[in-house]
């Protein structure tokens, strides 16, 4: 039995508003390559070209392997992947089971030629990518440096006001925060370290910042060691630029000042705590 022609499409979040990017105008073009053939699509909206593990392509690998797909067919190389690492490994395990690869916006030969031409347009979609990620990254950096908060960080006890790009003071959260400093240094009867302050809100009924009716210590441990309820709200401290979460150089660290909901007094004093308990 003849297999079927596979039409893939993607669009990432970022792509969505882009005119030409659409995956409706993908699967149209696609079609149009495959003429009277039997298709059937693959699409995966709002999905990162940068990694492999995206349902559709998933979904498409599964059924190449089942050998129900002859041909593959993408509006570009860049839509299969923005990694050229990622290109190339599709291309060889699908050439390795005879199954075709077409693109409405060039060609792929099974030449040195081809493959050289696919490999610089995978290449030139990877550089391009760097670079928007390398401008994006030094926007934030300098939006960061004018004291401005980037975006809402969802810390508890403050709210994102967009208009100002500040963070302000959430009274009734601003008020829990405090309960739970006072709750560490002296704990009242029944409420014992960062477990027993989780269960005390749980049972409260207090919800989390994301509106979950339970705390977990973790949570709690966070809350007593971010600096920010002392006034001081930092950016640019992780870096994600390399699909890892890493902590930058403390140089690089830029300040933004906020309203504090404790004194650095009781911070100290917190942290002092939390030290020794850690040592014990």
């Amino acid at each position: 039995m003849r297999g079927l022609i596979a039409i893939y499409a993607r669009v990432s979040t970022e792509e969505q508003a882009k005119q030409g990017f659409s995956i409706a105008a993908q699967i149209r073009e696609c079609t149009r390559l495959a003429g009277d053939a039997q298709t059937r699509v693959f699409a995966d909206e709002g999905v990162s070209g940068e990694t492999l593990q995206r349902p559709a392509l998933q979904e498409l690998m599964r059924s190449i392997e089942a050998g129900e797909i002859e041909e593959v067919i993408c509006l570009d190389p860049d839509r299969l992947s923005r990694k050229l690492l990622h290109q190339l490994l599709l291309t060889e395990e699908w050439d390795r089971r005879g199954v075709r690869l077409s693109f409405v916006n060039g060609s792929y030969a099974k030449t040195p030629e081809g493959n050289l031409f696919y490999a610089l347009r995978g290449a030139i979609s990877e550089f391009e990518k760097a670079k928007i990620n390398e401008r994006m990254c030094r926007g934030r950096r300098e939006k960061a440096r004018q004291g401005r908060v980037l975006r809402d960080f969802q810390i508890y006890g403050y709210d994102f006001e967009p208009r100002t790009e500040q963070l302000i003071v959430n009274e009734r959260e601003a008020a829990v925060v405090r309960q739970i400093y006072a709750w560490f240094l002296q704990p009242p009867p029944g409420i014992k370290g960062l477990a027993g302050i989780a269960r005390a809100l749980t049972q409260a009924q207090v919800p989390t910042k994301r509106g979950a009716a339970r705390w977990h210590r973790q949570v709690v441990r966070q809350i007593l060691r971010n600096r920010t309820y002392i006034g001081e709200f930092y950016q640019n401290k992780w870096d994600t630029t390399t699909g890892r979460v890493r902590l930058r150089p403390r140089e690089e660290w830029i300040l933004i000042p906020c309203p504090a909901i404790i004194s650095p007094e009781l911070f100290a004093e917190v942290q002092r705590r939390l030290s020794v308990n850690s040592r014990s």
